[in-house]
Protein backbone atom coordinates (compact mmCIF):
# COMPACT_ATOMS: atom_id res chain seq x y z
CA UNK A 1 0.00 0.00 0.00
CA UNK A 2 1.43 3.37 -1.03
CA UNK A 3 1.58 6.05 1.63
CA UNK A 4 0.75 9.71 0.97
CA UNK A 5 1.16 12.71 3.25
CA UNK A 6 -1.24 15.61 2.59
CA UNK A 7 -0.36 18.82 4.42
CA UNK A 8 -3.15 21.33 4.96
CA UNK A 9 -5.74 18.58 4.71
CA UNK A 10 -8.40 20.65 6.50
CA UNK A 11 -8.77 22.86 3.42
CA UNK A 12 -11.03 22.13 0.47
CA UNK A 13 -8.20 20.68 -1.64
CA UNK A 14 -7.03 18.40 1.16
CA UNK A 15 -10.53 17.00 1.65
CA UNK A 16 -11.03 16.19 -2.04
CA UNK A 17 -7.49 14.89 -2.43
CA UNK A 18 -7.75 12.59 0.60
CA UNK A 19 -10.90 11.05 -0.86
CA UNK A 20 -9.23 10.57 -4.25
CA UNK A 21 -6.12 8.96 -2.79
CA UNK A 22 -8.14 6.67 -0.51
CA UNK A 23 -10.19 5.53 -3.51
CA UNK A 24 -6.92 4.56 -5.20
CA UNK A 25 -5.83 2.44 -2.25
CA UNK A 26 -3.38 4.82 -0.56
CA UNK A 27 -2.82 5.01 3.17
CA UNK A 28 -3.45 8.74 3.60
CA UNK A 29 -1.64 10.64 6.33
CA UNK A 30 -3.01 14.14 6.81
CA UNK A 31 -1.76 17.26 8.52
CA UNK A 32 -3.92 20.11 9.79
CA UNK A 33 -3.06 23.16 11.83
CA UNK A 34 -6.23 22.88 13.86
CA UNK A 35 -6.82 19.13 13.88
CA UNK A 36 -9.84 17.42 12.39
CA UNK A 37 -11.51 14.10 11.82
CA UNK A 38 -10.69 13.13 8.23
CA UNK A 39 -12.60 9.91 7.46
CA UNK A 40 -10.33 8.98 4.55
CA UNK A 41 -7.09 9.37 6.53
CA UNK A 42 -5.10 6.63 8.25
CA UNK A 43 -3.61 9.26 10.57
CA UNK A 44 -3.90 13.01 11.12
CA UNK A 45 -1.17 15.17 12.65
CA UNK A 46 -1.87 18.56 14.19
CA UNK A 47 0.28 21.65 14.47
CA UNK A 48 2.06 24.52 12.75
CA UNK A 49 4.47 23.31 10.07
CA UNK A 50 6.54 26.47 10.34
CA UNK A 51 7.87 24.54 13.36
CA UNK A 52 10.54 22.58 11.51
CA UNK A 53 10.85 19.99 14.26
CA UNK A 54 7.17 19.12 13.87
CA UNK A 55 7.58 18.75 10.11
CA UNK A 56 10.53 16.40 10.66
CA UNK A 57 8.53 14.32 13.15
CA UNK A 58 5.58 14.00 10.74
CA UNK A 59 7.81 12.93 7.84
CA UNK A 60 9.49 10.34 10.08
CA UNK A 61 6.12 9.03 11.30
CA UNK A 62 4.38 8.92 7.91
CA UNK A 63 7.36 7.72 5.80
CA UNK A 64 5.40 8.74 2.68
CA UNK A 65 5.95 7.69 -0.91
CA UNK A 66 4.26 10.91 -2.02
CA UNK A 67 3.80 14.30 -0.34
CA UNK A 68 1.20 16.84 -1.41
CA UNK A 69 2.10 20.17 0.18
CA UNK A 70 -1.17 22.09 0.32
CA UNK A 71 -0.43 23.89 3.59
CA UNK A 72 -0.76 27.61 3.00
CA UNK A 73 -2.08 30.94 4.18
CA UNK A 74 -4.38 30.88 1.19
CA UNK A 75 -5.93 34.34 0.94
CA UNK A 76 -3.71 36.83 -0.91
CA UNK A 77 -5.33 39.85 0.77
CA UNK A 78 -4.78 38.36 4.24
CA UNK A 79 -1.07 38.15 3.49
CA UNK A 80 -0.87 41.96 3.80
CA UNK A 81 -2.04 41.60 7.41
CA UNK A 82 0.36 38.72 8.13
CA UNK A 83 3.26 39.14 5.70
CA UNK A 84 5.87 37.45 7.88
CA UNK A 85 3.64 34.46 8.62
CA UNK A 86 2.85 34.22 4.91
CA UNK A 87 6.58 34.05 4.18
CA UNK A 88 7.19 31.40 6.82
CA UNK A 89 4.30 29.14 5.77
CA UNK A 90 4.15 29.71 2.00
CA UNK A 91 7.87 30.06 1.23
CA UNK A 92 10.24 28.81 3.92
CA UNK A 93 8.20 25.78 5.01
CA UNK A 94 8.20 24.28 1.47
CA UNK A 95 11.94 25.00 1.25
CA UNK A 96 12.50 23.14 4.51
CA UNK A 97 10.30 20.29 3.26
CA UNK A 98 12.38 19.88 0.09
CA UNK A 99 15.58 19.85 2.11
CA UNK A 100 14.31 17.27 4.58
CA UNK A 101 13.18 15.03 1.73
CA UNK A 102 16.62 15.38 0.17
CA UNK A 103 18.21 14.23 3.42
CA UNK A 104 15.74 11.60 4.63
CA UNK A 105 13.52 10.34 1.79
CA UNK A 106 15.16 11.16 -1.56
CA UNK A 107 12.87 8.69 -3.41
CA UNK A 108 9.72 10.44 -2.16
CA UNK A 109 7.78 12.40 -4.79
CA UNK A 110 6.55 15.86 -3.81
CA UNK A 111 3.78 18.07 -5.20
CA UNK A 112 4.02 21.75 -4.31
CA UNK A 113 0.83 23.82 -4.59
CA UNK A 114 1.73 27.06 -6.32
CA UNK A 115 -0.76 29.76 -7.33
CA UNK A 116 -1.66 31.87 -10.34
CA UNK A 117 -0.98 34.79 -7.98
CA UNK A 118 2.69 34.44 -8.95
CA UNK A 119 1.75 36.08 -12.27
CA UNK A 120 0.27 39.15 -10.58
CA UNK A 121 -1.31 41.61 -13.00
CA UNK A 122 0.08 39.81 -16.04
CA UNK A 123 0.00 41.44 -19.46
CA UNK A 124 0.12 38.05 -21.22
CA UNK A 125 -3.14 36.16 -21.77
CA UNK A 126 -3.53 33.29 -21.18
CA UNK A 127 -0.81 32.52 -18.62
CA UNK A 128 1.36 29.43 -19.12
CA UNK A 129 4.38 27.83 -17.48
CA UNK A 130 6.61 30.26 -19.44
CA UNK A 131 4.75 33.46 -18.44
CA UNK A 132 7.06 35.86 -16.60
CA UNK A 133 6.06 35.99 -12.89
CA UNK A 134 5.19 39.44 -11.49
CA UNK A 135 3.62 38.83 -8.06
CA UNK A 136 2.05 41.81 -6.30
CA UNK A 137 1.24 40.47 -2.82
CA UNK A 138 3.26 38.88 0.00
CA UNK A 139 1.28 35.70 -0.77
CA UNK A 140 2.24 35.71 -4.44
CA UNK A 141 5.88 36.52 -3.68
CA UNK A 142 6.10 33.69 -1.13
CA UNK A 143 4.46 31.25 -3.56
CA UNK A 144 6.95 32.26 -6.25
CA UNK A 145 9.84 31.56 -3.88
CA UNK A 146 8.50 28.05 -3.22
CA UNK A 147 7.86 27.55 -6.94
CA UNK A 148 11.41 28.49 -7.88
CA UNK A 149 12.87 26.38 -5.07
CA UNK A 150 10.93 23.43 -6.48
CA UNK A 151 12.76 23.83 -9.78
CA UNK A 152 16.10 24.42 -8.07
CA UNK A 153 15.91 21.24 -5.96
CA UNK A 154 14.71 19.23 -8.94
CA UNK A 155 17.59 20.41 -11.10
CA UNK A 156 20.37 20.42 -8.52
CA UNK A 157 19.55 17.26 -6.55
CA UNK A 158 17.53 15.25 -9.06
CA UNK A 159 14.53 15.03 -6.72
CA UNK A 160 11.05 14.27 -8.02
CA UNK A 161 9.50 17.57 -6.96
CA UNK A 162 7.02 19.47 -9.10
CA UNK A 163 4.86 22.54 -8.87
CA UNK A 164 1.22 22.86 -9.83
CA UNK A 165 0.42 26.47 -10.75
CA UNK A 166 -3.21 26.37 -9.68
CA UNK A 167 -5.69 28.94 -10.90
CA UNK A 168 -8.76 29.78 -8.81
CA UNK A 169 -10.57 26.63 -7.82
CA UNK A 170 -13.74 26.59 -5.79
CA UNK A 171 -16.16 24.10 -4.26
CA UNK A 172 -18.94 23.83 -1.69
CA UNK A 173 -16.14 23.41 0.86
CA UNK A 174 -14.62 26.83 0.12
CA UNK A 175 -14.44 29.02 3.29
CA UNK A 176 -16.73 32.05 3.51
CA UNK A 177 -13.75 34.38 3.40
CA UNK A 178 -13.51 33.88 -0.37
CA UNK A 179 -15.65 35.99 -2.70
CA UNK A 180 -17.06 32.98 -4.56
CA UNK A 181 -18.51 31.51 -1.37
CA UNK A 182 -19.77 34.89 -0.18
CA UNK A 183 -21.80 35.15 -3.37
CA UNK A 184 -23.17 31.61 -3.05
CA UNK A 185 -23.99 32.23 0.61
CA UNK A 186 -25.76 35.51 -0.12
CA UNK A 187 -27.86 33.95 -2.88
CA UNK A 188 -28.82 31.12 -0.53
CA UNK A 189 -29.73 33.52 2.30
CA UNK A 190 -32.00 35.58 0.08
CA UNK A 191 -33.58 32.45 -1.38
CA UNK A 192 -34.56 31.46 2.18
CA UNK A 193 -35.76 34.91 3.15
CA UNK A 194 -32.72 35.78 5.30
CA UNK A 195 -32.14 39.49 4.73
CA UNK A 196 -29.43 39.97 7.36
CA UNK A 197 -27.05 37.07 7.83
CA UNK A 198 -25.33 35.69 10.89
CA UNK A 199 -22.04 35.24 9.03
CA UNK A 200 -19.89 38.37 8.74
CA UNK A 201 -17.28 39.59 6.27
CA UNK A 202 -13.71 40.77 6.92
CA UNK A 203 -15.06 44.11 8.21
CA UNK A 204 -17.20 42.40 10.83
CA UNK A 205 -20.35 43.41 8.97
CA UNK A 206 -23.02 40.83 8.00
CA UNK A 207 -22.27 39.35 4.57
CA UNK A 208 -25.94 39.98 3.74
CA UNK A 209 -27.20 43.19 5.30
CA UNK A 210 -30.74 44.44 4.72
CA UNK A 211 -30.99 42.26 1.63
CA UNK A 212 -27.71 43.47 0.13
CA UNK A 213 -24.35 41.83 -0.54
CA UNK A 214 -21.39 44.22 -0.65
CA UNK A 215 -18.32 43.32 -2.70
CA UNK A 216 -15.18 44.92 -4.11
CA UNK A 217 -14.25 45.29 -7.77
CA UNK A 218 -16.92 43.51 -9.83
CA UNK A 219 -14.90 43.63 -13.05
CA UNK A 220 -12.05 41.40 -11.84
CA UNK A 221 -11.91 38.25 -13.99
CA UNK A 222 -10.78 34.86 -12.69
CA UNK A 223 -10.31 31.41 -14.18
CA UNK A 224 -12.70 29.55 -11.87
CA UNK A 225 -12.50 25.75 -11.71
CA UNK A 226 -13.72 22.97 -9.41
CA UNK A 227 -11.33 21.81 -6.67
CA UNK A 228 -12.43 18.19 -7.13
CA UNK A 229 -11.11 18.29 -10.70
CA UNK A 230 -7.84 19.95 -9.73
CA UNK A 231 -6.78 17.34 -7.17
CA UNK A 232 -6.80 14.75 -9.93
CA UNK A 233 -4.18 16.85 -11.74
CA UNK A 234 -2.09 16.91 -8.56
CA UNK A 235 -2.09 13.13 -8.40
CA UNK A 236 -1.34 12.75 -12.10
CA UNK A 237 1.68 15.02 -11.77
CA UNK A 238 3.31 12.55 -9.37
CA UNK A 239 2.64 9.53 -11.62
CA UNK A 240 4.80 10.65 -14.57
CA UNK A 241 8.20 9.26 -15.53
CA UNK A 242 9.80 12.70 -15.13
CA UNK A 243 8.77 15.64 -12.89
CA UNK A 244 7.57 18.85 -14.52
CA UNK A 245 5.64 21.94 -13.47
CA UNK A 246 2.13 22.42 -14.84
CA UNK A 247 -0.42 25.21 -15.07
CA UNK A 248 -3.82 23.90 -13.96
CA UNK A 249 -6.92 25.85 -14.99
CA UNK A 250 -9.99 25.77 -17.19
CA UNK A 251 -8.94 28.21 -19.92
CA UNK A 252 -12.08 30.29 -19.28
CA UNK A 253 -12.24 33.61 -17.48
CA UNK A 254 -15.36 34.92 -15.71
CA UNK A 255 -15.91 38.18 -13.87
CA UNK A 256 -17.19 38.55 -10.32
CA UNK A 257 -20.20 40.18 -11.98
CA UNK A 258 -20.87 36.97 -13.97
CA UNK A 259 -20.53 34.86 -10.82
CA UNK A 260 -23.21 36.99 -9.17
CA UNK A 261 -25.45 36.81 -12.23
CA UNK A 262 -25.36 33.00 -12.37
CA UNK A 263 -25.69 32.50 -8.59
CA UNK A 264 -28.66 34.80 -8.13
CA UNK A 265 -30.41 33.54 -11.27
CA UNK A 266 -30.33 30.05 -9.72
CA UNK A 267 -32.57 31.30 -6.90
CA UNK A 268 -34.80 33.38 -9.16
CA UNK A 269 -33.36 36.78 -8.27
CA UNK A 270 -31.85 39.68 -10.19
CA UNK A 271 -28.38 40.18 -8.74
CA UNK A 272 -28.40 43.87 -9.64
CA UNK A 273 -30.98 44.59 -6.94
CA UNK A 274 -29.03 42.77 -4.23
CA UNK A 275 -25.32 43.42 -4.92
CA UNK A 276 -23.42 46.69 -4.55
CA UNK A 277 -19.78 47.77 -4.45
CA UNK A 278 -18.34 48.86 -1.10
CA UNK A 279 -15.33 51.16 -1.67
CA UNK A 280 -13.53 49.81 1.40
CA UNK A 281 -13.63 46.29 -0.10
CA UNK A 282 -11.91 47.34 -3.33
CA UNK A 283 -8.33 46.10 -3.16
CA UNK A 284 -5.55 48.60 -3.74
CA UNK A 285 -3.59 45.89 -5.56
CA UNK A 286 -5.36 43.15 -7.49
CA UNK A 287 -4.86 41.07 -10.62
CA UNK A 288 -7.39 42.28 -13.17
CA UNK A 289 -7.67 39.06 -15.16
CA UNK A 290 -6.38 35.50 -14.91
CA UNK A 291 -6.84 32.80 -17.51
CA UNK A 292 -4.88 29.57 -17.71
CA UNK A 293 -3.13 27.97 -20.64
CA UNK A 294 -3.18 24.37 -19.38
CA UNK A 295 -2.24 22.84 -22.75
CA UNK A 296 0.80 21.10 -21.27
CA UNK A 297 -1.34 19.38 -18.61
CA UNK A 298 -3.91 18.39 -21.22
CA UNK A 299 -1.30 16.95 -23.55
CA UNK A 300 1.07 15.26 -21.09
CA UNK A 301 -1.22 14.35 -18.18
CA UNK A 302 -4.33 13.79 -20.28
CA UNK A 303 -6.06 16.02 -17.74
CA UNK A 304 -8.96 18.34 -18.38
CA UNK A 305 -11.60 19.96 -16.16
CA UNK A 306 -14.96 18.20 -16.14
CA UNK A 307 -17.06 20.72 -14.21
CA UNK A 308 -18.44 23.76 -16.04
CA UNK A 309 -18.56 27.23 -14.51
CA UNK A 310 -22.35 27.10 -14.29
CA UNK A 311 -22.30 23.67 -12.63
CA UNK A 312 -19.69 24.84 -10.12
CA UNK A 313 -21.80 27.82 -9.09
CA UNK A 314 -24.90 25.62 -8.85
CA UNK A 315 -23.14 23.17 -6.54
CA UNK A 316 -22.00 25.99 -4.27
CA UNK A 317 -25.39 27.71 -4.05
CA UNK A 318 -27.28 24.46 -3.43
CA UNK A 319 -24.80 23.44 -0.73
CA UNK A 320 -25.26 26.79 1.03
CA UNK A 321 -29.05 26.45 0.89
CA UNK A 322 -28.83 22.96 2.40
CA UNK A 323 -26.42 24.16 5.11
CA UNK A 324 -28.65 27.09 6.11
CA UNK A 325 -31.73 24.86 6.19
CA UNK A 326 -29.93 22.34 8.39
CA UNK A 327 -28.79 25.07 10.77
CA UNK A 328 -32.34 26.44 10.96
CA UNK A 329 -33.81 23.00 11.65
CA UNK A 330 -31.21 22.36 14.38
CA UNK A 331 -32.04 25.68 16.08
CA UNK A 332 -35.76 24.92 15.91
CA UNK A 333 -35.22 21.48 17.44
CA UNK A 334 -33.43 22.96 20.43
CA UNK A 335 -36.15 25.51 21.22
Amino acid sequence: MRRALVTGCSGQDGWYLAKLLASKGYAVHGHSRRGLDLPDAAAVYEGDLSDHHLLDDIIDAARPDEIYNLCSLSRPQMSWDKPLESGLVNALMPHHLFDRIRQRLPECRVFQATSSEIFGDATEYPQSESTVPMPQTPYGIAKLYAHQMTGAYRQHYGLYVCSGILFNHESPRRPLGFVSQKIAYAAACLRLGIHTSEAVDERGSPIVKNGMLYLGNMDVHRDFGFAGDYVEAMWLMLQQSEPRDYVIGTGESHSIREFCEVAFALVGLDWKTHVAVAPDLVRAVDSRRTIADSSRARAELNWRPRTSFEELVRQMVEAQIASLQTASATRDATL
